[in-house]
């Protein structure tokens, strides 16, 4: 939780150091409080100057005031503090799930997270709730209890002993009661996910449960969990109540003190009328509040944000790195063995028995019918797919095994995400400078379009972008990137024949290699090899002569 919130925190430090000096402001009027007060009756309303009484609540009036006004402007910066951490929470939950639906991919199955969407709208909103809740409420707080206490020890330093140890007791417990209450809270929201898993199963599978006749054995697991579910709740009710239970120790035993104490601490002189009143209002108007928020509302929002971070801490985790040869040597063969692949057990093979081998820095054409399977083999030769049986090797590695970033495929559909042009191209070439995505967008022709939108720093609205254009876009981005193998899975449908032939040229020119599913007769021509499938299997590889 720490490092979630504490992450975001430290990148918003000018916004908080603007924050911190409006709420130093805002603290004033309790730091006063007390003393104004004092002075207001010693020196002004018991000695019968109502007019030097009345400057003084004048004065604490306009305290109030100004308090006002700097409240009114933090709140604009506590908002683009909370809506940005919301922002990057989302972050994570997105790239988390895509992360982890990509590493548990398989042939037949998508294992997805189906809580994902869940945790995307329920817990990322909550944690963004209670993060507003707690900036809102401990920044004043926190200022308030110490200037009160400093205006306090000011007014009345013989008290400071008196009062000062059923407040110690209140915040020495407080962290004990704050662990406590979190783990409570965290095996509630434990119980509830499992809830919600165990009758997400159950409703899956209502049609088999009905037809078989077994809702009773069916129903078992979820009433199993939903009893867990209500003995957390009663557990974590039992910590509130003890909590209650200290608010109201270290909140009023202060005031019943300084109240029992009151004829005695008079009568001796040891305060005078005046003084009595503003220790009091210290403790009334600033110390039990802030106390009482403290060790009640404050503990409550801390425990429930510091639960909601950390299951999404623990559900976005990026997973266990595979095994991967990063340092893959120069000239990597690609060589297909054995592949065989259907969509599905009872599915006929899309591709049987396939034997392939693809030298490195070659350019190969795969062609075939509709339906022939070239886009189910340029997806598994780019280990998006794995095969029933055999494998694909690039440069003697498993491809499942390879860096990601040694391969890509770049489908049809291109997709050009929200951001700058800049972004969207450096998004697999991060450290790509102006002159490289310069010689990119010259190569693949793609210069009106930027000239267009009025250059790399320009917002993309994919929206307003043609297909082909689009497609130029996700194409600039892979030929910036590393990879040593490119796919072009009809990437270039959109693209008119001059256009789509000065793609290929440009990518075939790149170092690596290159594999073009084509849709036009003009890719075959300009491969070195074709790829020929058929629905009856595929045809052996044809060598063209340049």
């Amino acid at each position: 939780m720490s490092s979630l919130l504490l992450r975001h925190l430290r990148s918003q430090r000018p916004v908080l150091l603007r924050v911190a000096a409006l709420s130093t402001v805002e603290a004033a009027p309790a730091l006063a409080s007390g003393l104004v007060i004092a002075a207001a009756l010693d020196q002004g309303f018991l000695v019968g100057s109502p007019m030097v009484g009345t400057a003084w609540l004048a004065l604490l009036a306009a305290l109030h005031v100004v308090r006002g006004l700097a409240e009114r402007a933090v709140f604009p910066l506590l908002s683009e503090v909370v809506e940005s951490f919301r922002d990057s929470l989302v972050s994570r939950v997105v790239g988390g799930t895509i992360h982890r639906a990509a590493d548990s991919r398989s042939s037949h199955s998508s294992t997805v997270d189906s809580a994902a969407v869940g945790r995307l709208t329920g817990q990322v909103e909550q944690a963004r709730g209670l993060t507003g809740a707690l900036l809102r409420t401990v920044r004043p707080m926190v200022l308030t209890l110490v200037a009160a206490v400093a205006g306090f020890v000011a007014l009345a330093p013989s008290l400071v002993l008196i009062m000062g140890v059923p407040l110690l007791v209140v915040l020495v417990a407080f962290p004990f009661t704050v662990r406590a209450l979190a783990r409570r809270r965290r095996e509630v929201v434990l119980a509830d996910e499992e809830v919600a898993a165990r009758s997400g199963q159950v409703l899956l599978g209502l049609r088999d449960i009905t037809a078989l006749g077994v809702q009773d054995r069916a129903a078992e697991p979820v009433i199993d969990a939903a009893e867990r579910h209500a003995a957390a709740s009663a557990a974590q009710g039992r910590v509130e109540a003890v909590r209650a239970l200290l608010t109201m120790a270290g909140g009023y035993v202060p005031l019943l003190l300084l109240i029992g104490f009151g004829p005695w601490l008079l009568g001796s002189r040891v305060l005078s009328p005046g003084e009595f009143v503003g220790a009091a209002t210290y403790v009334t108007a600033h110390l039990l509040p802030a106390l009482r928020m403290l060790t009640g509302t404050v503990s409550g929002l801390w425990t429930q944000l510091a639960v909601t971070l950390t299951r999404i801490a623990e559900t976005t985790a990026a997973p266990p790195p595979t095994v991967r040869d990063s340092a893959l040597p120069e000239g990597c063969d690609v060589i297909a063995e054995g592949l065989t692949f259907s969509y599905g057990a009872a599915a006929e093979p899309v591709v049987r028995e396939l034997d392939l081998a693809i030298a490195a820095g070659d350019h190969l054409a795969i062609v075939g019918a509709s339906g022939s399977g070239k886009s189910t083999l340029a997806a598994l030769l780019a280990g998006v797919e794995e095969p029933d049986t055999g494998r694909v090797l690039l440069g003697g590695v498993p491809i499942t095994s390879v860096d990601r970033g040694e391969v890509a495929l770049i489908p049809q559909q291109a997709f050009v995400f929200v951001g700058t042009l800049g972004e969207n191209l450096r998004y697999l070439a991060r450290e790509a400078t102006d002159a490289e995505l310069d010689h990119a967008a010259d190569a693949l022709g793609m210069r009106p379009i930027v000239d267009r939108l009025g250059g790399y720093s320009a917002v993309v609205d994919a929206a307003a972008l043609s297909g082909g254009e689009r497609q130029l876009i996700a194409l600039a981005r892979v030929y910036l990137s590393r990879a040593t193998v490119v796919i072009l899975d009809e990437a270039t449908s959109e693209l008119d024949p001059a256009a789509e032939d000065r793609v290929e040229r440009a990518f075939a020119a790149r170092r690596g290699t290159l594999i073009v599913v084509a849709h036009r007769l003009a890719s075959a021509d300009r491969a070195r090899r074709v790829f020929t499938l058929c629905a009856l299997g595929a045809q052996e590889t044809v060598p063209r002569s340049r």
